[in-house]
């Protein structure tokens, strides 16, 4: 009796947490794909959401089949662990689908939630579908008691399997299309085709807006194209409308598509600025005149008698300079078209011209190059297009004005010889000698004429001669101020280095770190002078060794084994210290290391030989050392 009582209480509290709301109508439908371990929810026909879940450990755990949602249970127990409902620790969750499989009601197999979010997405149940918590009470939420369940593992899709197992699904459109693309000019007959990615037996409405109001272009129908055409341009709106044969809604899915339609381009008129015939490089405005300029593209050709050039391609400009540069019998053709037209014209309409040869340039050169200095002979000579019936002007300008320095005549050369400093403009017209015109063609050359630079001085801050590792300055100037560079080099005896390359600096330091017998050198040049250098100055100077002599003994022989005064005999330098040396058995020996002092006594060598005595001078607290070095023979 006591056991009875316990199973009563049990199923009590088991009802008493579920909530049950029966299914109206069949537009319900779960599918669990156990291949993808995957649930997705469908409702009115449309796939609501898809939810990774967690399967049995084992294919045959979780049943395979038809069901349905019998229960639904808020914060089930779990028994077999004796662990309250809501409990974290609780493995089925807070929330349980209980599904009808394999002849239970509900009570063994569900959808629930989990304690263990890593195992969604795997193989890891008993046989139940484990969702993630709060996906899985979201779900609970909108699904209601005997929604089909179907649970499978397939390679199709959701909406396949749910379509095999006949669940309505809503007409869903793929796409739209239309056998001319927009835009298109009015009176184009153009197709629609809608096409489904989902649906049973659609039905398909066509319309069109024409930005006042929708007008229908075929009613609901089976057929899935339908042909429009538009006799007035403007911006249309093509709308394709799908539904369920026997659905109930006004539509399922629709799909809205832009259409631009245009009206084609005509020319009404083509006319020039200037009569024909006019002679070669005269400017020509050709206007063309169109029914809507603001919408048209014009394009503008010329048949010279060989063939056609497009001088001016499809563009809004209606207009075309045009500059013919040889005589002839020419031919200038208009083409017009819509700017949304895809044809290569909707019209076009062509006019005759006549072009005769006035005076053309065909060159102008001067015998040197554009840089020059001062008082140098230019020739400048034109080469035209017919010497016999062409004259030639010569005019200069020189920064402020210009003047004409040779009148029209035959002559084709010009000598001219600038003597100022400045940057000049050379100009050559020429004109048929029959032209009324001022020239019928001119060319300019432009010369910069610059002043050689001049050495005025070339100095140093520091008298020859100056000793080793002194800081000297070499310092240029010119004779008049300019644009002028400055480079100064350095001849060691042996080669020249460059200490400063072109600039504007005038002086450059010079450190020397060897003494001997220098050349010290400046070049400057104008700026603008191609030469290496417009004038040069050199001049010789000596770099002197500290260390001037050194004093060993009173100038005798020396001997073996006796005491021999070094000294060391150097520039009158303030704070030297003074290191000595002397080099035997194939090393060097300190007799004295840094001292103030500037000698020692030497006990010489009890081997008769040749020796070296060095003397190592710097001053106090520097790491510059200079040395210098003396052979001695010692004898018995």
């Amino acid at each position: 009796m006591r056991n009875l009582v316990i199973i009563f209480i049990m199923l009590f509290g088991l009802f008493s947490w579920s909530h049950i709301t029966e299914a109206n109508s069949n537009n319900q439908l779960i599918i669990i794909n156990k291949a993808t371990n995957q649930l997705a929810f469908y409702n009115d026909g449309k796939r609501i959401r898809t939810f990774s879940v967690a399967t049995g450990r084992e294919r045959s755990l979780t049943p395979e089949g038809k069901f349905k949602i019998v229960n639904k249970i808020v914060n089930r127990p779990y028994y077999k662990s004796n662990i309250p409902g809501g409990d974290p620790r609780n493995p089925l969750g807070d929330r349980w689908l209980g599904i009808n499989a394999r002849g239970t009601y509900g009570t063994t197999y569900a959808i629930h939630g989990n304690n263990n979010p890593s195992s969604i997405g795997t193989y890891a149940s008993a046989g139940c579908i484990r969702m993630h918590n709060e996906e899985v009470r979201w779900l609970f939420n909108q699904v209601k008691v005997n929604t089909p369940v179907i649970i499978t593992h397939s390679k199709n899709s959701f909406d396949s399997i749910a379509k095999s197992n006949g669940y309505s699904l809503e007409s869903k459109l793929r796409n739209v299309t239309v056998n001319k693309t927009s835009p298109q000019p009015a009176n184009t007959t153009v197709t629609l085709t809608a096409n489904t990615s989902a649906g049973t037996n659609p039905v398909y409405r066509f319309s069109v807006h024409d930005g006042k109001k929708w007008t229908t272009i075929r009613n609901y129908s089976s057929s899935k194209t339908a042909k429009w055409k538009p006799t007035k341009p403007g911006s249309y709106k093509l709308k394709v409308e799908v539904r369920n044969k026997s659905s109930r809604k006004n539509f399922e899915d629709q799909r809205v598509i832009n259409y631009t339609v245009f009206q084609r381009a005509s020319i009404k008129s083509v006319n020039t600025n200037k009569t024909s015939p006019q002679p070669s490089n005269t400017s020509v405005r050709v206007t063309a005149s169109s029914n809507s300029n603001k919408n048209n593209l014009f394009k503008f050709s010329v048949y010279d008698g060989n063939k056609w050039r497009t001088v001016q391609k499809y563009s809004s400009n209606n207009k075309l300079t045009w500059k013919p540069t040889k005589s002839g019998s020419y031919k200038i053709k208009v083409e017009v078209k819509h700017r949304l037209s895809k044809n290569k014209r909707d019209h076009e309409r062509t006019i005759n011209y006549r072009v005769y040869a006035p005076a053309r340039i065909n060159s102008l050169k001067a015998d040197k190059s554009l840089t020059q200095p001062i008082n140098t002979n230019i020739i400048l000579t034109t080469s035209t297009n017919s010497s016999s019936n062409n004259l030639i002007q010569y005019r200069v300008h020189d920064g402020e004005r210009w003047r004409t320095v040779q009148s029209y005549s035959s002559d084709r050369k010009l000598n001219w010889k600038p003597t100022k400093p400045g940057t000049y403009k050379v100009k050559a017209r020429v004109k048929h000698k029959s032209s009324n015109k001022t020239f019928d063609q001119e060319r300019t050359l432009q010369f910069t004429i610059y002043e050689p630079a001049v050495i005025k001085s070339f100095s140093t801050d520091q008298s020859t001669p100056s000793e080793i590792d002194t800081n000297i300055i070499l310092a240029a100037d010119t004779t008049k101020q300019g644009d002028h560079l400055f480079r100064f080099s350095v001849h060691d005896g042996t080669k020249w280095s460059t200490l400063q390359s072109y600039s504007s600096t005038k002086q450059v330091n010079w450190k020397p770190s060897k003494a001997g017998n220098y050349k010290l050198r400046v070049d400057v040049k104008d700026k603008h002078s191609n030469k290496s250098f417009d004038q040069r100055k050199e001049m010789n100077y000596v770099i002197s060794h500290p260390i001037k002599d050194i004093v060993i003994g009173d100038g005798g022989v020396l001997t073996t084994n006796s005491d021999t005064l070094i000294k060391a005999i150097t520039s009158e330098i303030i704070g030297l210290e003074y290191k000595f040396e002397v080099y035997e058995n194939d090393q060097w020996n300190i007799l004295q290391n840094y001292s103030s002092s500037d000698r020692i006594n030497w006990n010489t060598p009890e081997q008769p030989g040749k020796y070296t005595v060095k003397v190592s001078i710097k001053t106090k607290n520097s790491n510059t050392e200079h040395f210098l070095e003396k052979e001695v023979t010692v004898v018995d």
